[in-house]
């Protein structure tokens, strides 16, 4: 064989392999080489086939480093996500449902944080490779002892409601979506017991206890998320300040470990504590008993203003000397954040009148009338404070809304910490000064919780910004860590961890409890195959990031940021985007709804209300007929990534009922957005009837159980008979349908 042959039949096989691995063509440039007549090769030419063989061409390498770098799927990576789904389908129960087209699992790569994508893919492959659903125990301890055998990592999820990267991959690896396990198992009204699935959403949970005459002791702001997730992450919320910390209400819990074994726990069980605020790192929560209470009779909330930071918290403070018995709920509203509420209110309701003052506040809510009758008595004085107007009554029922102020933002960034009362008045002092630096005003909210150790205050420090500006987004981004920073040097730490609040973890463990915790970890999960590279070992995708996130070393990186914050704060200011914030919703017809739908996906919080309450869901359970999954898919089409038709066609599966609309905390035009969607999916894909049809059939044959179990009353609706003409002919068929009654 001639030189020229060898080389050419060398590189020929590992065109071949590149192929078949990434799905690469072989160069033009080696079709003309292998074509000629003479059989020699020159210099340059064999110097490039050396080259092609050991790394390939410049171009492909670029393409491969690039698709490597975002995560994307290969011929190769495609091949081994079918064998592991098919494997891993045959030890699932017929209703447990394994994802594996890529675009749907795009959708479990990100929580509520709106990281830019260049940070979040150079720091963690945060694309899983498969997505499970589980809908029991045995589901949840197959899939576990699947991935042992593989060694693969797994990261349990609920709604992912949070913005701290608890539930997000860090080394691709399988999500356990628990989500839908969403049953109230049982409710026993003689011992004031519930005991629940732990993708039960708290909204639901509540209203099946009111039909018991039974309530909640404490649930999270979040309403939509789930028992599972809320127990593994927080446990602080509202009606803290009457009934403390969840973790008091536990009565007991289920939790499957990676080896397969199932720890049944009662609340005196001292292992009670490893699973409760560890964010998942030790166990698979599978099952929850929840202590709960008469429900109330009475409601009343007070809201009193005040002159500065000061006297209100005292007033708190004279609140948690009084015996028990007392409000159930307690926050601290700053001048602020009342401003905030009121340009919210003005926006919503299309008035110029405000709701409430824009001083600092404290609401104060009461579920007992002999409890409001002695605060009236004791702080008689403090009451003609009181707004003798409808705020109070406002500021309570826009208690489950915590993000709606992004529908002014056009984005929204928080330091979400938990501190005790001394430090609060200090960190906001400390924060604001820090935040006037960069331009961005802080309003703070506090909820207060009592417990045997005192106040524990949940701080929000959040502020408006716009995440399409890339330099000024991550300015702000680092605001939030230097405001985290100040409040961990006042002993407080992080309300949650998961990825990007890591390198605080020690802040809030004292060394003790994290010996003790790292202990159980090896003890239960002894391949580190839960959330890693989070709580316990904190590593990333590179080296050099991978150093900068280890404790010490980002401490010291945060402390040299905070001393040259000044600059930064001038180049934020610099940077900082010009111009109204007042968001005017474009018109579905207005550029074929471009201008709609990105508007409507910058403003989405991601927060998962919307697969709560939709129909389509709790019959599918495919988040891919859920309105933030419409806008990722909405977001996939501007960005001309790859959907696979099946992923593009499962959104046409919506009843148009509008419960989505209805719980969005930023309100979003979402049906309108829903018929742009459609029309773009039928231009590329078609339109999938036959889908839409079965889908019909399902909500005929499960619409009497859905009204059973869930409590809702799916609308009367029928699927439009056939593809949907074009934005400016006129509505699309079936968006008129008429919605049914739901509660």
């Amino acid at each position: 064989m001639s030189w020229a042959s060898f080389w050419i039949a060398r590189a020929r096989r590992a065109a071949t392999r590149r192929k078949e691995r990434y799905g690469l063509a072989p160069p033009a440039r080696l079709e003309r080489i292998a074509q000629r007549d003479d059989g020699r090769l020159s210099l340059v030419e064999s110097l490039w086939l050396l080259l092609y063989v050991i790394v390939g061409s410049p171009g492909q390498v670029l393409r491969v480093l690039w698709w490597h770098l975002t995560d994307r799927d290969t011929p190769r990576r495609k091949r081994r996500v079918g064998e592991l789904a098919r494997d891993l389908r045959a030890r699932l129960s017929p209703g447990c449902r394994v994802l594996a087209g890529y675009f749907e699992r795009r959708l479990y790569s990100r929580d509520v944080a709106r990281v830019p994508r260049a940070l979040e893919k150079s720091l963690h492959r945060t694309t899983p490779l498969l997505v499970v659903q589980p809908r029991t125990e045995q589901d949840i301890r197959s899939a576990l002892l699947f991935c042992t055998e593989r060694r693969i990592p797994v990261y349990p999820r609920g709604v992912s409601s949070s913005p701290f990267g608890g539930a997000v991959p860090t080394t691709n690896g399988v999500v356990l979506d628990l989500s839908p396990m969403m049953r109230v198992l049982e409710i026993d009204p003689e011992r004031r017991l519930a005991r629940v699935e732990p993708g039960v959403r708290w909204a639901d949970l509540d209203r099946r206890l009111e039909r018991h005459g039974l309530a909640l002791h404490t649930s999270p702001t979040s309403r939509f998320s789930t028992v599972g997730g809320w127990v593994s992450t927080g446990g602080l919320g509202i009606g803290g300040f009457g009934y403390g910390h969840l973790s008091q209400h536990i009565a007991a819990a289920r939790v499957v470990l990676p080896a397969g074994e199932i720890l049944a726990l009662a609340d005196d069980d001292p292992r009670m504590g490893l699973f409760s605020g560890t964010e998942g790192n030790l166990g698979v929560i599978s099952e929850v008993t929840l202590r709960v209470r008469p429900r109330p009779t009475f409601s009343r909330s007070h809201l009193l203003y005040f002159d500065g930071v000061k006297p209100a918290l005292e007033l708190v403070d004279r609140l948690a000397r009084e015996a028990p018995g007392g409000p159930e709920h307690v926050a601290f509203y700053s001048s602020d954040r009342m401003a905030e509420e009121n340009r919210l209110f003005a926006h919503r309701f299309c008035t110029d009148k405000p709701i409430v003052q824009e001083r600092d506040a404290v609401l104060i809510h009461f579920d007992d009338e002999a409890a409001e009758e002695r605060f009236v008595r004791s702080f008689a004085a403090e009451l003609g404070r009181a707004d003798p107007g409808p705020g109070a009554a406002y500021l309570w029922s826009e208690r489950f809304f915590p993000l709606k102020a992004q529908r002014i933002g056009p984005s929204l960034l928080a330091a979400e910490v938990v501190l005790g009362r001394r430090a609060v008045a200090r960190f906001m002092t400390r924060g604001r000064r820090l935040a006037r630096r960069f331009g961005s005003p802080l309003a703070f909210e506090v909820f207060f919780s009592r417990g045997e150790e005192g106040l524990r205050c949940v701080t929000i420090g959040s502020f408006t910004c716009d995440a399409r500006h890339r330099v000024d987004y991550l300015l702000r981004l680092l605001l939030v860590q230097l405001l985290t920073r100040r409040a961990v040097k006042l002993g407080g730490h992080p309300y949650g961890f998961g990825i990007w609040n890591s390198p605080f973890v020690t802040r809030r463990f004292p060394r003790r409890q994290r010996l003790e915790l790292l202990r159980h970890k090896r003890q239960y999960d002894p391949q580190l195959m839960l959330n890693p590279m989070k709580l316990f070992r904190v590593r990333l995708r590179i080296t050099v990031p991978g150093v900068l996130f280890l404790g010490p070393v980002y401490q010291a990186a945060l402390f040299t940021a905070d001393l040259l914050s000044p600059l930064l704060g001038l180049l934020a200011r610099a940077t900082r985007p010009r111009g109204p914030h007042d968001w005017t919703v474009p018109s579905p017809e207005a550029e074929q709804g471009y201008s709609l739908l990105a508007d409507t996906i910058l403003r989405c919080t991601f927060c998962g209300a919307c697969i709560s309450t939709c129909p389509a869901y709790l019959l599918t359970t495919d988040e891919l007929v859920t309105g933030r999954a419409k806008l990722r898919l909405a977001d996939a089409l501007i960005g001309k990534e790859e959907v696979e038709p099946r992923e593009a066609h499962s959104p046409f599966q919506c009843l148009r009922c509008g419960l989505c609309e209805e719980v969005c905390q930023t309100r979003l035009p979402l049906r309108d957005c829903y018929d742009v969607v459609e029309r773009w999916v039928q231009e590329r894909h078609g339109h999938p009837i036959g889908l839409v049809q079965s889908f019909a059939a399902t909500v005929d044959a499960r619409r009497q159980r859905v009204a059973e179990v869930y409590g809702i009353t799916l609308p009367a609706w029928s699927p439009p008979e056939g593809p949907y003409t074009s934005l400016p002919d006129g509505p699309a068929p079936g968006t008129d349908a008429t919605p049914g009654e739901a509660r």
